[in-house]
C-alpha cells in the first residue's frame, strides 16, 4: 500500500511513491511543462501500474481553494480555476487532496525535518517564485501566506500579480535570470553570454550561481543583491511574527554560499535587534522531497 505525492513548481515537478510510514520510496523531478494536467496523468498511470496506490497528495506553488481548485498560480498560469483534485479523483478513482506547495513543505518539516520539536517557525520556499508558511503550537496556520508578494518597493517593479515591488521580483530565481539578461542587455561583460551557444536568454538562476562560484563578477552581483532583498522580506517576517526559526528550502536554497549568506546578513542587520538575538535562519534538509512528504502528509491527515 502506497500513496503518491506531487509538489509542482514553476519550474520543476517532483513526483514520489511514499510509504505508510513515510519512506519516500521513488522520486522523480522533471522540468514544469506547459501542459501539465497530461504530464501528471502519464507519471501517475505509471506509478498505479507497477504499484498498490490508496491516495494521491499535491502541492502547488499558488493558491488553493478548500475543494482542491488551483485558484491562481502567477508562475503556472495553465493551472489557474483548474479543478485539480476533482479531476484526478476522476481519473484515478482515489481519494485526492490538492494543497499549497509550501503549506505542504511547512508540515514536512514540522513532522520530518529542522521544524521538529520547534514550536514557532516560518518556511520560505525559494525558487521561480517565493511561498511560505507559519507553523505555530503544533499546527500550520490556515493563511495564504504569500511570502513573495509583499511589497519590498512600492514604486519598484510590476509583479505579474499585479503590485509593484514584490519581493519576487527582486529575490526569486525568475529575479537572478530576469536581472542578469537586463544588465547584460544594457552592456555588462559576463561569462553568461558565451551559454548557449550565445543566446544568453536561455540562462537559468542555476547558471548563473555557478558563474558567481566561478568568479564571474557581474553573476556575484547579481546573486549577492538577490540575497540582500531576501534579507528585507526575512526582517519584515522577523518583525511581524517573531519566529524561533526561519527555515529555507526550494531549489534555490542550494545556493548558500553567496545568496543564502547575503539573505541572512542583511536580515539580522535590518531586524529588531532583540528579535534576531536567538533566531535560526537555517537550510532545508528536505529540498527535494519536502513538498512529497508533506503533501502525503495532509492527504492522510485531513
Amino acid at each position: 500500500m502506497y500513496y503518491i505525492g506531487i509538489d509542482i513548481g514553476g519550474t520543476n515537478t517532483k513526483i514520489g511513491l511514499v510509504s505508510k510510514d513515510y519512506q519516500l520510496i521513488t522520486l522523480c523531478k522533471f522540468p514544469t511543462p506547459n501542459d501539465i494536467i497530461n504530464a501528471l496523468f502519464d507519471e501517475i498511470k505509471g506509478l498505479f501500474n507497477e504499484n498498490y496506490i490508496v491516495g494521491i497528495g499535491i502541492g502547488v506553488a499558488g493558491l488553493v481553494g478548500e475543494d482542491g481548485t488551483v485558484i491562481e498560480s502567477p508562475n503556472i498560469p495553465t493551472l489557474n480555476k483548474i479543478p485539480l483534485a476533482s479531476l484526478i479523483t476522476e481519473k484515478f478513482a482515489v481519494k485526492t487532496r490538492v494543497d499549497n506547495d509550501a503549506t505542504a513543505a511547512t508540515i514536512a518539516e514540522a513532522n520530518f525535518g529542522e521544524g521538529k520539536g520547534t514550536n514557532r517557525f516560518i518556511l520560505l520556499t525559494l525558487g521561480t517564485g517565493i511561498g511560505g508558511g507559519f507553523y505555530i503550537d503544533g499546527k500550520i496556520l490556515n493563511i495564504p501566506m504569500e511570502a513573495g508578494h509583499m511589497s519590498i518597493d512600492y514604486q519598484g517593479k510590476l509583479c505579474s500579480c499585479g503590485n509593484n515591488g514584490c519581493l519576487e521580483m527582486y529575490a526569486s530565481g525568475r529575479a537572478i535570470r530576469d536581472t542578469l539578461i537586463e544588465k547584460i542587455e544594457e552592456g555588462a561583460i559576463s561569462q553568461a553570454k558565451s551559454l548557449y551557444e550565445g543566446n544568453f536568454y536561455k540562462i537559468k538562476s542555476e547558471d548563473v550561481y555557478r558563474l558567481a562560484l566561478e568568479g564571474d563578477n557581474l553573476s556575484r552581483q547579481v546573486i549577492k543583491e538577490a540575497g540582500k532583498a531576501l534579507g528585507v522580506g526575512m526582517a519584515n517576517i522577523i518583525n511581524i511574527f517573531s519566529p524561533e526559526k526561519i527555515i529555507l528550502t526550494g531549489g534555490l536554497s542550494n545556493a548558500k554560499n553567496i545568496y543564502l549568506e547575503a539573505a541572512i546578513n542583511e536580515a539580522k542587520k535590518r531586524a529588531l535587534k532583540g528579535l534576531t538575538e536567538n533566531i535560526k535562519i537555517i537550510r532545508s534538509q528536505l529540498i527535494d522531497s519536502g513538498g512529497v512528504l508533506g503533501a502525503v502528509f495532509l492527504l492522510r491527515n485531513q
